[in-house]
């Protein structure tokens, strides 16, 4: 059974982007993962500055940058701005927490997909 978007309920006061965010949001809190919704990166409004889609912050030993590459804006692929953003999350965690890991839209076709991935990539807490 398909979540419209509409029944998805906001994450930590923010609504998902996309339905698979509002699943992977549910997933990493079933497997016991605490985590902040749409880190955000610098200051706000400061060039340079943006978000990821979660810190989950219950992965040993160091706290676990998160990004979902839905189909909409990735298709499937990793594009050179992709990579440029991917270096410069790596750059801003490196040392104090582990490197970025994504999760491909084509891995959340449902609930119980995402649950799947999330556990794959992050692992239980």
């Amino acid at each position: 059974m398909a979540v419209e978007l509409e029944e998805v309920q906001p994450i930590q006061g923010r609504l998902p982007a996309s339905k698979e965010e509002y699943w992977l949001s549910k997933a990493l809190s079933k497997l016991g993962h605490q985590y902040i919704y749409q880190y955000q990166l610098g200051v706000r409004g400061v060039r340079g500055a943006y978000s990821i889609d979660w810190l989950v912050l219950t992965t040993v030993p160091l706290s676990t940058p998160l990004e979902f590459f839905g189909e909409y804006w990735h298709q499937g692929q990793m594009g050179s701005q992709d990579r440029y953003r991917i270096a410069q999350i790596d750059a801003y965690f490196r040392g104090r927490d582990n490197p970025l890991e994504i999760i491909w839209g084509e891995q959340v076709g449902s609930e119980d997909e995402a649950i799947e991935a999330a556990r794959e990539v992050v692992g239980v807490a």
